[in-house]
């Protein structure tokens, strides 16, 4: 069997999985309910597709995905939403813009009407840690939901830092736990897949799993219309150029909202630091590369706009590139010690919240700890 089709039979193993457990599931004992969550999916009915949009489980990399399939159509005239140039500038967009376009230019619906099923439904899951971990370090260790790390702080009596507010893991998910279990909205970017997507509600024909997102890209591309020049051009950006525009992409927008939210930072080298570090937890510079911070300062004395933080940072990235397998290994030991922290008592408290995220998509209900 050839990769291709391991992936695909892979896919199908998951779609089958996931109707059989929704069929075999009492969802009665189940606390958390649909209108907790804001669900949110994209429908390109001459492309064939239709997505579940999912925060931090890829939902960038599907939306400039759209993108490009509107640019497919759209691009001769004029009238290509994204305005960019090729598809290898719509992976280096801000995220801020990216999302900002994405929910007011595509075609959305909070939920798929029984037409856009007839298009290619698809629906990508992520393992709850990970994902809670992601919306933290991207959210609340960055600048991203400044106005909840405030409320966090203020609630534990916290000063601001030299950079932002300091908020530990553990409160940040005793802030998730406490709103899901109030039966007050939960955000988005750490919503059960469950209740965002109406997993058992809605007839997927793909399901693929974060880290699976970019290999099941190219049979995806196989079930929908597209030209040949499009699809090429997005697997070529899949294969060799990702990692390079993503980075791009985030500190494109990390930068923004640095600008946004200067006085609460008002050395920009600290806010690099944080960057960096965050690079490292996902696997995007290796764990053991010490900050350059003399080469950063002199980058940022020639201004305060991305291209030279930019260049430093592919270039460290670059020169100390890590293999697949050291990727996957130190994005796991980051995680391990952030769970190390997580009392038992909120690990249980995950468990309840994401039951249904662990059944449906096959994922350890264990919290991370050993790499």
């Amino acid at each position: 069997m050839s990769p291709s089709e391991l992936r695909k039979s892979q896919m199908l193993k998951r779609v089958h999985a996931l109707q059989t457990t929704c069929k075999e599931t009492d969802f009665k004992a189940y606390k958390f309910e649909f209108y907790q969550v804001t669900s949110r999916f994209y429908v390109d009915s001459n492309a064939n597709l239709s997505y579940c949009k999912v925060p931090k489980a890829g939902s960038s990399f599907m939306t400039e995905v759209f993108f490009a399939l509107d640019k497919d159509r759209n691009n001769q005239n004029g009238t290509s939403i994204s305005k960019s140039k090729s598809v290898d500038d719509i992976f280096e967009m801000s995220r801020r813009i990216v999302h900002a376009i994405g929910n007011n230019k595509l075609q959305t619906t909070p939920l798929l009407r029984d037409d856009d099923t007839k298009t290619t439904a698809l629906l990508v899951s992520r393992d709850p840690y990970s994902r809670l971990y992601s919306a933290f370090i991207d959210k609340f260790y960055l600048f991203g939901l400044v106005k909840a790390s405030m409320e966090i702080s203020k609630s534990k009596k916290k000063r601001i830092s030299n950079c932002g507010y300091d908020v530990t893991f553990q409160e940040f998910l005793d802030y998730v736990m406490k709103n899901a279990y109030g039966g007050y909205p939960i955000n988005r970017h750490w919503a059960p897949v469950y209740l965002l997507c109406h997993a058992c509600d809605v007839r997927y024909d793909v399901v693929s799993k974060m880290d699976t997102l970019s290999s099941d890209m190219e049979n995806i591309l196989d079930n929908i219309n597209v030209s040949f020049s499009i699809r090429q051009s997005l697997i070529n950006v899949i294969q060799s150029k990702y990692d390079n525009k993503s980075a791009i992409s985030l500190i494109h927008t990390y930068m923004k909202f640095w600008k946004q939210y200067e006085k609460l930072c008002p050395k920009l080298i600290d806010y690099l630091l944080k960057i960096w570090k965050s690079f490292k937890i996902q696997g995007k510079l290796k764990s053991d590369v010490p900050f350059p911070k003399r080469r950063f300062s002199n980058a940022i004395k020639k201004g305060t706009n991305s291209d030279g933080v930019i260049d430093l940072f592919l270039e460290y990235m670059t020169k100390y590139k890590l293999s697949g397998r050291e990727r996957r290994l130190q994005r796991r030991s980051y995680l391990v010690k952030a769970y190390a922290e997580v009392s038992d008592t909120t690990v249980g408290k995950i468990q309840e919240l994401y039951e249904l995220d662990f059944r449906l998509f096959q994922y350890d209900t264990s919290p991370p700890t050993t790499i």
